[in-house]
C-alpha cells in the first residue's frame, strides 16, 4: 500500500459540561485576565483543547500548569490538555495555567501513515520547511523530507515506508491548531511520483535498507526535499540534500527545471557530508534571488578533522533571471563543541536573513539560536575553499584565518536564543521541545518569526537486528513526537510570564 497522507482529520474535543472562557472589566479601561470554566462528571477526565488554550491566553500561550493535589494535567495529541479528578474528588478546583506573551503556539492532530515495526508513523512530519503561501494571510506550505527513516546497522538507512512521495502539504494557523488543508505530491517531468531512495545522479555513499534489512539500490527518481520556496505563480522552488540539486516544480508539484553541481550550481557543492546539504533555502522579497545554506562544511581537502566539526559552510544565492551564482562563507557556532548546523535560512529583506542553527537534543538544556544575518560587505567567493582555509578550529580563529586570506565571512548577531526562551518559560523541556528545528519563516521583517519542527515522523530509532522494531520519538511532555508551529513576537521577548487560572467542577 502507498503511504500517503490524507487530509487533516478535525480534532473532536469532548467535554463531559460546558466550557466558559471569560474576561471580566477591572472598572477602568484595563481588562482582566481570561479565565476558563469546565465541568465534568465525578472520576472523569476533562479536555482541554487547543483552542480553549489559546483563547485562555489572549495572543500568548500556556506554556505550563502548575500541579495540582486534586487531580493530573497530562499534554494530549493536537496541542490539547486532559485533567484527571482524583478517584472519588468532587467540587471546584483551580489550574493555575502560566501564560508567556511571547509566544503562541500551533499544534498538529494528522492520522498516523500506518503502523510499522510496532511503531505508528505520525502523519504530520511537514516541518522540513516552512513558508507563507503567497497571498493568503495566516495559511503556509510545509515540506516532507525524503520520508520515515532512522538509523539502522553500519551507518546505514531503514526507509520505513520505501514507497513514501515527498510533498508539501497547506496548512492554516487558526485558535491554537494547525490544520492542513490540502497536499501537492512531487513528482518528476514524466509525472512519475518521487521517492525518497538515492538518486543514481547524486552518489551519496549513503546505504538504504528496507525493514527486513535488504538493501534497496539507488533509483532515478530520489530526492530528499529540505528547503521550500512558494512564488506568487504558484510554482515552487525546492532544495534537495542529495545532489544538492534546486528543483522548479509546478503548482501541481510537476518537475519543470533543476540546477545540480556543474550545472547551474558550483560544482563544488558536490563534496557535500552526506545528509549534510542544501539544508535551507528561501527567496529574496524582490523575487529575484534564492538564497540556500548548507547545513555544514564541504568535504574538500585540507579540513585536519571531520567536516562536520569545521566552523564554516556557505551560502549560495541564484539569480533567478541571469542565473548568475555567488557564493558566501557563513560562520557556524564552534561545532565542534556545540554540534549545531545550519538547519534554515528565511530571507527578511533582499540582503538580510534569519538563519536557525541547532544541535540534535530536544530539550530542555538543548542548544538552538536564531540569528540575523547580512550578506552586506561579505566577500564573494571565487575559487578559494573557506572550509580548508578555517580547517577544524574555534570560530574566532577560523574568521580570523578567513579575513586573512580576503574573505570576509556574513555578518550574523543573535536574533532569538530560542532554547533559552524555552527553557525559561518551561525548565522541564515541556513546551516545544523539539529535537529539530527546521522551519522558519517570518512575515513581516524578522519582528514575528514562525518555527516549525521536523517530527522525523515519530520516530526515534530501531532495534539492531533485522526484521527491525522501530521505537517511538518520545517527547519531554510524554507524547510522540509531531509537528507543532511556534510563533515569537520578538518585541515581547523580556516581558514576565503571567497565570490564568481554569476553574473545573467536578461531579
Amino acid at each position: 500500500m502507498r503511504s500517503r497522507r490524507h487530509l487533516a482529520a478535525a480534532l473532536t474535543a469532548v467535554l463531559a459540561g460546558a466550557a466558559t472562557v471569560g474576561a471580566c472589566s477591572t472598572g477602568g479601561d484595563e481588562k482582566a485576565p481570561a479565565t476558563l470554566d469546565l465541568k465534568t462528571g465525578a472520576n472523569a477526565p476533562v479536555t482541554i483543547t487547543a483552542a480553549q488554550l489559546a483563547g485562555l491566553a489572549e495572543g500568548g500561550a500556556v506554556v505550563d500548569v502548575k500541579p495540582n493535589a486534586d487531580g493530573t494535567v497530562a499534554a494530549a495529541k493536537g496541542g490539547a490538555l486532559v485533567f484527571t479528578p482524583k478517584a472519588g474528588f468532587t467540587g471546584a478546583t483551580k489550574l493555575q495555567a502560566v501564560v508567556s506573551p511571547a509566544v503562541s503556539l500551533f499544534s498538529s492532530n494528522i492520522p498516523p501513515l500506518a503502523t510499522v515495526g510496532g511503531a505508528s508513523i505520525d502523519g504530520s512530519g511537514y516541518g522540513s520547511a516552512w513558508v507563507p503561501v503567497p497571498g493568503a494571510p495566516g495559511e503556509f506550505y510545509g515540506l516532507t523530507d525524503r520520508g520515515p527513516n532512522v538509523d539502522g546497522p553500519d551507518g546505514a538507512k531503514i526507509a520505513v515506508t520505501p514507497d513514501f512521495t515527498p510533498q508539501i502539504g497547506r496548512f492554516k494557523l487558526v485558535d491554537g491548531s494547525a490544520e492542513l488543508q490540502s497536499v501537492i505530491d512531487l513528482k518528476g517531468r514524466n509525472g512519475r511520483p518521487f521517492n525518497g531512495m538515492t538518486d543514481t545522479a547524486a552518489p551519496t555513499g549513503e546505504k538504504i535498507v528496507d525493514m527486513d534489512g535488504r538493501d534497496i539500490p539507488p533509483t532515478d527518481h530520489g530526492i530528499d526535499s529540505e528547503g521550500l520556496v512558494a512564488l506568487p505563480d504558484g510554482s515552487f522552488w525546492v532544495s534537495d540534500e542529495y545532489g544538492p540539486f534546486l528543483v522548479h516544480f509546478d503548482a501541481n508539484g510537476q518537475e519543470l527545471d533543476r540546477l545540480a553541481p556543474g550545472k547551474g550550481l558550483p560544482e563544488v557543492l558536490k563534496e557535500r557530508t552526506p545528509n549534510q546539504g542544501m539544508e535551507g533555502l528561501t527567496v529574496t522579497p524582490d523575487g529575484a534571488r534564492l538564497v540556500g545554506i548548507m547545513q555544514s562544511a564541504l568535504n574538500v581537502g585540507g579540513l585536519g578533522g571531520t567536516a562536520k566539526e569545521v566552523p564554516v559552510t556557505r551560502i549560495v544565492s541564484v539569480d533567478l533571471k541571469t542565473k548568475a551564482v555567488q557564493q558566501y562563507a557563513y560562520m557556524l557556532d564552534d561545532p565542534k563543541d556545540t554540534k549545531k548546523a545550519a538547519s534554515e535560512i528565511t530571507a527578511i529583506s533582499n540582503t538580510e536573513f534569519l538563519v536557525v542553527e541547532r544541535d540534535g537534543k530536544p530539550g530542555p538544556g538543548a542548544n538552538k539560536s536564531i540569528y540575523r544575518i547580512s550578506l552586506d560587505g561579505a566577500t564573494p567567493l571565487g575559487e578559494q575553499n573557506p572550509e580548508s582555509i578555517a580547517g577544524v578550529n574555534t570560530a574566532a580563529a577560523a574568521e580570523s584565518a578567513l579575513k586573512s586570506s580576503g574573505i570576509t565571512p556574513v555578518r550574523k548577531q543573535v536574533a532569538v536564543d530560542l532554547s533559552g526562551l524555552l527553557d525559561k518559560v518551561n525548565p522541564a523541556g515541556r513546551f516545544f521541545g523539539h529535537d529539530k528545528v527546521e522551519g522558519l519563516a517570518s512575515t513581516d521583517g524578522g519582528k514575528t518569526i514562525y518555527v516549525a519542527n521536523d517530527s522525523d515522523f515519530g520516530l526515534a530509532g530501531a532495534s539492531e537486528r533485522p526484521p527491525f522494531r522501530l521505537k517511538p520519538k518520545i517527547l519531554a511532555n510524554g507524547l510522540q513526537d509531531s509537528l507543532e508551529v511556534l510563533k515569537i513576537d520578538t518585541a515581547r521577548l523580556k516581558e514576565p510570564t503571567e497565570e490564568r487560572t481554569i476553574t473545573i467542577t467536578v461531579g
